[in-house]
């Protein structure tokens, strides 16, 4: 996971070839004016899902995986929580190639896990096989509306099929 503010998201280029599409696109266009929807880039390897969403509860939620596509999560309006973990998981249903979905919970004994919330143009970046749950609702707030833009981001290894 990278976490950071939008504004330094330049000290990040060379590290993904997909990224570096997205920080080019960054510097020339306003990621807050986007309509909901998708946003094309570069076609199927870099573009963006623009979404209003709602924030959920730990409790109503689950963990998330990608084999392809790494998640570049930055919220436009609202404000949100995150998890990751570098623990173990145990999956919930078969991974989904064509959705390049996963879905799992902490193996038991695995309390490992990290916090983060977007708000203030901070973004995250998940990148392939990192669990990640997103779109929980921040402590002491109420559950609710958010507008978020998830950049999908192809890895390398997949760049050039």
């Amino acid at each position: 996971m990278i976490y950071d503010g939008m504004a330094a998201i330049g000290r990040y280029r060379g590290l993904y070839k997909g990224l570096d599409v997205l920080i080019d696109w960054l510097e020339q266009n306003d990621y807050k004016a986007l309509p909901t929807g998708r946003c094309e880039i570069l076609g199927n390897k870099v573009f963006g899902n623009v979404m209003d969403a709602k924030t959920r509860t730990y409790q109503n939620a689950r963990y998330e995986v990608h084999h392809r596509y790494m998640d570049l999560q930055v919220d436009v309006d609202g404000v949100e929580c995150f998890k990751v973990t570098p623990g173990a998981t145990r999956e919930l249903e078969p991974f989904d190639e064509a959705t390049d979905k996963g879905y799992c919970h902490l193996a038991e004994g695995n309390t490992d896990e990290l916090d983060g919330t977007l708000a203030n143009d901070h973004f995250a970046i998940f990148v392939v096989d990192e669990p990640h749950m997103p779109n929980l609702v921040a402590p002491g707030a109420e559950v609710g509306p958010i507008r978020k833009i998830c950049f999908k981001i192809l890895v390398d290894r997949y760049w050039d099929e």
